[in-house]
């Protein structure tokens, strides 16, 4: 069984949290480090920009600093997801590990470790059979596609990918108590009756994980992952550390790139 690599970098700010995972997709596609699972927390509750989201049109930013609640770019796409009350995780590894090529393809065999992590937590889901399903919303969990673990209908884990060269970076969050309320009134809607029916469609559509599974800590949570994904990998994630390598470019990252929500413009340099 082969060794990869298991972090949980514990709580760190927003702007660090992304630099973190950038620093070991680099550090991957160098062939310095394993495949790695991380797990993570937040320093402050923080909502998490798809990488092509605009801030003006989606993101009501006054209220975000009256509710003290940080904003970052993420690398990867998709929409905006509320950090609070949830568990993040990231995972970086390669096609040479047998991941196949292709957004799609790569999500569904990703997919089979959140699945055996969830099924550990007592929770039967299964992978979002809808193409794609948008909701009037920036909201990651308003939409459905098939990068999405249901249970009951309802949207439990929503992932977004980036890849480069040969290999991926997934990010991913699962929402352990619902701050959809909370959310909402920090995302911008033409009305407060629009704001109120697309928060209504929401909680349609999806339930955090202490639905199904109430009394699962977060610590619970991580060791369900690590459990799934060396099950459904076939390989042992060990746990370990961030090299002082990726610590120094993942601090060069946050001054250079992830402070600032307009990083896409910029051209970075990396060491």
């Amino acid at each position: 069984m082969e060794l990869y690599r298991f972090l949980d970098t514990r709580v760190q700010d927003a702007a660090l949290n992304m630099a973190i995972d950038e620093a070991v997709h680099t550090h991957h596609l160098r062939g310095d480090v394993p495949p790695t699972l991380r797990v993570f927390r937040w320093r402050q509750p923080s909502i998490s920009l798809g990488r092509f989201q605009s801030v003006e049109r989606e993101i009501e930013s006054e209220r975000c600093q009256q509710l003290g609640v940080a904003l970052v770019r993420r690398p990867t796409g998709g929409r905006a997801v509320y950090h609070r009350d949830e568990f993040t995780y990231s995972i970086v590894i390669g096609k040479r590990y047998g991941v196949p090529a292709g957004v799609v393809a790569a999500y569904a065999y990703l997919a089979q470790g959140l699945l055996a992590a969830l099924q550990s937590l007592g929770v039967r889901a299964e992978l979002s059979a809808e193409r794609v399903s948008k909701q009037p919303s920036a909201a990651c969990f308003a939409s459905s596609t098939q990068a999405d673990l249901t249970s009951g209908g309802f949207k439990l884990v929503g992932s977004a990918q980036v890849w480069k060269d040969e290999a991926l970076l997934q990010q991913g969050s699962l929402p352990l108590d619902d701050r959809a309320a909370e959310f909402f009134s920090m995302l911008r809607f033409p009305s407060e009756e629009v704001r109120e029916e697309a928060l209504a469609q929401y909680r349609e559509k999806t339930t955090p994980l202490h639905t199904f599974a109430a009394n699962a800590s977060w610590e619970d949570v991580a060791a369900a992952f690590r459990d799934g994904f060396s099950t459904a990998l076939q390989a042992e994630f060990v746990p370990g550390d961030l090299s002082r390598s990726e610590w120094e470019l993942a601090q060069q990252l946050v001054e250079e790139k992830y402070s600032k929500l307009d990083w896409r413009k910029e051209r970075v340099r990396l060491v």
